[in-house]
Formats: C-alpha cells, sequence, structure tokens
C-alpha cells in the first residue's frame, strides 16, 4: 500500500534548512498514518536524516530568468508535476515551507480522493462577489494535493507552451489552476486558513485584540506579510494591516 506522501521544495537561501525540519516535525506530530516525507533541493545540510532528500527536478526551463521577475519564483513549481521525480506514487501533498501545521492531517489524504484538490485562493473568492466576468475558481497552491501520473499534463502542456502560458498568466498558480480546471475542488475552507483573512482582524479591532484560532484548522498559510516570525511578535505596520502579537501561533511554528 502506498504511504500517504508530504512534498517540499528548497533552493537557493531564501529558506534555511530549518523551515524544511519545522515543516517535517509540524507533519509528525499530526499525522497517525505511516507517511514519506520528501524534500526537493540544492542543499541538504542540515535537514533531518528522516527527510528523503531528492534533487531538483530537471525542468530544461530558464528557472533563474522566472526568479529574477516578481512573482517569477513560483513557476518552479510547474516542475513538481514532471513525471517520475523523486519516486512520487500516489496522493501526494505539497506543503510551502513557510505554512504552519496546526491539526491532524490524516484526513486530507481521504478528501476526495481521485481529484486535484487546492486551497481556494481568498483573494480570488473575494473579487468574484464583485467582478461577476471571474468565477473566483484559482487555487492558491501554498498547500494541494495531486497524484504525480493523473496530473503531469501540467508539465506536459507548459514544456510545449511555456511562452504563450507566461504571457497569459501572472503566477503559476492562475496557470496550473487553468490546466486542472476539470479536475479541481477546493479544500474545505476550515482546514487550510490563511492569517490574514482567518485569524486577523478589520481595522480598527485589529489595534486591539489578539488574532483568533479557527476551530478545526489543519493548517495556517502565510501569503504577503506578516511572516510567521513576525506575526508572534505583532505585526506594525499601517493601522490597517497591523496585528497584535500572536502568542498561540508560537506553539506551532518553534
Amino acid at each position: 500500500m502506498t504511504k500517504p506522501t508530504f512534498l517540499c521544495i528548497k533552493w537557493g537561501k531564501k529558506y534555511g534548512c530549518e523551515y524544511v525540519n519545522r515543516l517535517f516535525n509540524g507533519v509528525d506530530n499530526n499525522m497517525d498514518a505511516d507517511f514519506r516525507f520528501v524534500c526537493l533541493t540544492d542543499n541538504k545540510k542540515g535537514i533531518d536524516k528522516r527527510v528523503e532528500i531528492y534533487p531538483l527536478p530537471d525542468t530544461g526551463f530558464d528557472e533563474n530568468k522566472f526568479d529574477s521577475i516578481k512573482g517569477g519564483e513560483t513557476w518552479r513549481k510547474v516542475g513538481l508535476f514532471k513525471p517520475d521525480i523523486a519516486d512520487l506514487d500516489g496522493d501526494v501533498i505539497f506543503l510551502d515551507l513557510d505554512v504552519v501545521i496546526t491539526g491532524k492531517l490524516d484526513d486530507l489524504f481521504e478528501y476526495q480522493k481521485g481529484k486535484f484538490v487546492v486551497i481556494q485562493d481568498w483573494l480570488e473568492k473575494r473579487r468574484s462577489k464583485v467582478m461577476f466576468w471571474r468565477d473566483g475558481r484559482v487555487g492558491n497552491t501554498s498547500v494541494f494535493r495531486f497524484n504525480p501520473k493523473q496530473h503531469s499534463k501540467v508539465f506536459e502542456h507548459f514544456s510545449k507552451n511555456t511562452k504563450w502560458a507566461l504571457n497569459n498568466f501572472r503566477i503559476e498558480q492562475q496557470y496550473v489552476s487553468w490546466v486542472l480546471r476539470n479536475e479541481t475542488v477546493f479544500w474545505k475552507p476550515q482546514w487550510i486558513c490563511s492569517f490574514k483573512r482567518n485569524c486577523c482582524y478589520l481595522f480598527p479591532l485589529n489595534l486591539f485584540l489578539t488574532p483568533k484560532k479557527p476551530d478545526d484548522m489543519r493548517i495556517l498559510v502565510f501569503h504577503g506579510y506578516p511572516l510567521p516570525n513576525q506575526a508572534i511578535k505583532g505585526y506594525k505596520t499601517n493601522i490597517f494591516k497591523s496585528s497584535k502579537p500572536c502568542k498561540w501561533l508560537s506553539k506551532y511554528w518553534n
């Protein structure tokens, strides 16, 4: 029987080995079933020995050029859909390095089996309520579940249509959502939460109230600012986006 598998990717200097180790420990503390944890990386130094290390996907794309443009580094995720990487088999859950594991994860492998499961992007969902031409069906790929064999069409299409994809989609998650539009379902919103959208209060309450912890949350996503360590200490920017110190978060992050 294929083990549930978690996957992350680390390259360059933005994230150190501690991000991989923190993510692994969060998964280890919240999985009852035996599992694989795979990291694709160009530097394995300091990574927990229990993590399976594989090289970055050899995509053939000019990834350094992608990295140089705003939002371009996310296009590397297309390489995750390349067939036969890391001996992946069955359902695989991809996790961004800066997400925080806060609850049990076994259910995430039982939910909507056979589908590509992704977060419904919070901003796109909100836009669709006021912009009738948007349907809100865009995924946020901070956390998604895919089947490497079933969903390799993402990599195959991008390989043949790279210039078209880059000209028509601003970031990778918009493109992936389009390719897999007929196979996509969204995670239960109470399972995968946004710190900004689901924990922080709107102005002026954000100036007085500590960010709340949603019930039944399994994974907490940080997109933009604050970052997890900033949220724990308290984030101070303009009055609309500031947040009080979030002490409960340190239990999961540290």
